[in-house]
């Protein structure tokens, strides 16, 4: 292939990942590769040692298809591993700061969880910088924000 021809093929072998999983992936490298060092000793020990033993014993080789989908399973992961725990600290601040009463109010079928998780994200970091700042209130209004009302709901 030349450097003018473009290859519909080359672009759907692509990986992309999201700038959160990105921000954590620098983290780790700057902050945690002593931790990411202990996971692989472990897995070392518990049997990684021996499956790339076996592997190189016979002469495995992995295919650019294994590759990529290696790659892609490990990255879905650490995103869906992301998420949940953003979630998780998200509601951990809400009942902190007593909103889960106002959370529960809110219909599930008029707004999804990913926008209650995100407001109540936003909400909390700026009752954490303004402490004086009314937290349900300014929930509701990033509830607002983000909230993208469908047509075919009555209630709009």
């Amino acid at each position: 292939m030349t450097d003018n021809n473009f290859d519909v093929h080359e672009h759907e072998n692509q990986l992309s990942i999201s700038f959160e999983l990105i921000c954590l992936l620098k983290w780790i490298l700057e902050h945690d590769s002593n931790k990411i060092k202990k996971i692989i000793s472990k897995a070392l020990h518990a049997g990684l040692n021996n499956e790339i033993q076996k592997n190189r014993s016979y002469g495995q080789d992995f295919s650019m298809e294994d590759v990529h989908n290696v790659l892609l399973d490990f990255f879905d992961m650490m995103e869906v591993l992301l998420i949940e725990t953003l979630s998780e600290q998200a509601i951990k601040k809400a009942l902190e700061k007593n909103l889960m009463p106002s959370i529960d109010r809110i219909d599930s079928s008029v707004c999804d969880e990913a926008t209650v998780n995100f407001s109540i994200e936003k909400a909390t970091l700026k009752a954490e910088r303004d402490p004086k700042e009314n937290i349900k209130k300014v929930l509701m209004e990033e509830l607002l924000k983000r909230w993208k009302p469908r047509k075919k709901n009555i209630l709009n």
